[in-house]
């Protein structure tokens, strides 16, 4: 049975980026383009009416910016991966997208090639996000005062499995699946078993916002894997 196409829905106020993109995305079969908006207010509708696999995101739009679009797709009931595009490489503004939950990034001078790596990550369910950045991101020092909230009143596991804390510590550093299941000597399948119940155990929407989580509730304090 042929596998359906990753459904991808365009936010971006600038219609010629939108071609662009769309141009790009139509060089690759397992990706279909189902809808576009040039605002948030409206990509939020076709969120919710199509249901895309994932949202291509600018980030700097007139109105409602791609930032707090951001936090109101993870709003949503059923919310989707976000990877977020950007015309400059402003690390403040990257950093601020993962710690709300962005899957990953790309830069609006990105090849074909950069672009369809990224989606097919996050379509797979993994994180697009180079792995330095995504520890940066998730340093709570490295929080601002009006950016992600302080740890949580009490610690605590949440149930977590040692395994699946061990899956959880290489899932923060920015590692695929793939990466883990060799470190740990696993299938890959299994570690996606172990991912899917660390995203339900503590209620998060996906991998990044269960790392969040996790730093925040003190889980990964002390925790270094062997060879670390």
């Amino acid at each position: 049975m042929t596998q359906e196409p990753s459904r991808v829905l365009l936010i971006d106020d600038h219609e010629m980026s939108r071609r662009g993109l769309e141009a790009m995305l139509s060089t690759a079969p397992w990706l279909s383009v189902v809808g576009e908006a040039g605002s948030c207010e409206a990509g939020l509708e076709l969120v919710t009416d199509l249901l895309p696999d994932v949202v291509l995101l600018d980030i700097r739009m007139p109105g409602i910016d791609g930032l707090a679009c951001l936090d109101a797709i993870k709003r949503l009931h059923e919310p989707v991966p976000v990877v977020i595009v950007t015309l400059y490489d402003d690390r403040a503004y990257v950093l601020e997208a993962i710690r709300r939950g962005a899957a990953g990034y790309v830069l609006k001078d990105a090849s074909t090639a950069d672009l369809l790596a990224t989606l097919n990550a996050v379509a797979d369910g993994q994180l697009a996000i180079e792995p330095g950045l995504l520890r940066d991101a998730l340093t709570p020092t490295s929080w601002s005062a009006g950016g992600v909230p302080g740890p949580m009143d009490a610690p605590t596991d949440f149930g977590l499995t040692a395994r699946e804390i061990e899956v959880l510590w290489r899932l923060s550093e920015g590692l695929t699946n793939k990466e883990i299941g060799a470190q740990l000597s696993i299938a890959e399948d299994t570690v996606k078993k172990h991912v899917q119940s660390i995203i339900a155990k503590l209620r998060a929407a996906d991998r990044t916002q269960a790392a969040i989580i996790a730093y925040r509730a003190g889980i990964l304090d002390g925790v270094r894997p062997p060879g670390r």
